[in-house]
């Protein structure tokens, strides 16, 4: 039985060279410690490895077969070497993310593009989820990191604000939005909004809440694209982040509705804990620091 793996190291390297004073000369030992450590290995197993010869050395039958496994081993050690250096200088491994439709479409994709062109040979796996599904994978390290919206009452982590979204009341571009100059005015329009389970629909709520307005939606939607799409058809007026909506702006499928008052500014954020960052996240996260 070999119960020393650097025997074995010290056997492997004689075996390709050939010859015990080369391998001496590789391992930067002397050439009688090689010598002792071929022969305690022979002894440990009970046959000889090596027979000697004028030129050298040659592999004895039963030193080939062990010769089969050993390079099986050294070369399994190569390649993690190999993978460890990779995933410290991101030549390889997996990013995992967390991150809802809405921010991989209209944030995420852009980053990860410009990033992956930085870092070509790393692997993405993103769990497309709410942000508060988001935080509980955080929570749980089934992510590394998680794009989410703010704002957001978790302290459990540390956020790094990587988007402002202005949030505005928009309508078809047809519709008639003259009448309509403060946010108690909405109360008498059909709106479109998301489900009120979501974490963008609870802080409208509560945004609303401090103008004393409550708005009972015609319609209420899981998607926010779907809103949109429902907006254009002139279906009613919805809220969304005006960096959502820029071609339909510009393509005046959409307008900004004129309200006095501002609903405060929220962002999309990235969530980390800084304790079980992979270094991979934490070469994002500095790329994203160094972006903004």
């Amino acid at each position: 039985m070999i119960n020393d793996l650097n025997q074995l190291k010290i056997f492997h390297v004689v075996a390709n060279l050939e010859s015990v004073s080369k391998a001496a000369n590789k391992l930067h030992i002397s050439q009688p410690a090689v010598s002792q450590s071929i022969k305690n290995l022979e002894i440990e197993i009970g046959f000889p490895l090596f027979i000697r010869t004028n030129k050298g050395v040659k592999l004895t039958n039963e030193g080939k077969e062990i010769y089969i496994y050993s390079n099986n081993i050294f070369r399994q050690v190569e390649l993690l070497n190999q993978t460890l250096q990779d995933l410290s200088t991101l030549e390889a491994g997996i990013l995992n993310i967390g991150a809802s439709d809405t921010i991989c479409k209209y944030y995420l994709i852009d980053i990860l593009k410009k990033f992956e062109e930085k870092y070509p040979k790393i692997r993405y796996r993103v769990t497309n989820c709410t942000t508060t599904e988001s935080l509980n994978l955080l929570k749980s390290h089934d992510v590394d990191i998680a794009f989410i919206h703010t704002p957001i009452a978790n302290n459990n982590f540390s956020y790094l604000n990587c988007l402002r979204l202005d949030d505005v009341f928009v309508c078809s571009y047809d519709f008639d939005d003259s009448k309509i100059n403060d946010l108690s005015d909405l109360t008498k329009y059909r709106t479109l909004l998301l489900e009120e389970t979501s974490h963008s629909r609870r802080a409208l709520n509560n945004n609303l809440l401090k103008y004393n307005v409550i708005l009972k939606p015609k319609f209420e939607l899981a998607s926010l694209d779907l809103l949109i799409e429902f907006c254009k058809k002139n279906m009613g007026i919805i809220c969304v982040s005006k960096q959502y909506i820029k071609n339909e702006l510009k393509n005046k499928e959409l307008k900004i509705i004129n309200i006095k008052e501002k609903l405060e500014q929220r962002y999309i954020a990235l969530a980390y804990d800084a304790l079980y960052m992979s270094n991979a996240a934490k070469k994002l996260l500095d790329y994203i620091k160094n972006a903004s």
